[in-house]
């Protein structure tokens, strides 16, 4: 997993940093379907778009991800944020 902070430019442009593009293999003008759910983004390359199911699994993951993050901060939780990143890695 690979994990980066990026900005929104003035325009709306957010730069995918280097190391992450050359990973993913993505390339200038590429399309990506964009899904918001309440405040977090999925950016899937569509070339990489396998079905709407596969889609919907990544929303539900993102939820209990969410979820799993607000418990943490709360302190909710015995795991730690590095044993949640380490869990996100095998999902």
């Amino acid at each position: 997993m690979t994990i980066d902070i990026s900005k929104v430019g003035e325009r709306g442009q957010i730069v995918i940093p280097q190391d992450i593009r050359k990973k993913l293999h993505i390339q200038q003008g590429e399309k990506f379907l964009v899904i918001s759910h309440d405040e977090d983004i999925i950016f899937r390359p569509l070339k990489k778009m396998e079905s709407l199911q596969q889609i919907e699994e990544d929303i539900i993951d993102m939820r209990i991800a969410a979820q799993r993050w607000k418990e943490i901060e709360a302190e909710k939780t015995v795991a730690s944020k590095e044993e949640f990143l380490q869990d996100l890695e095998t999902w």
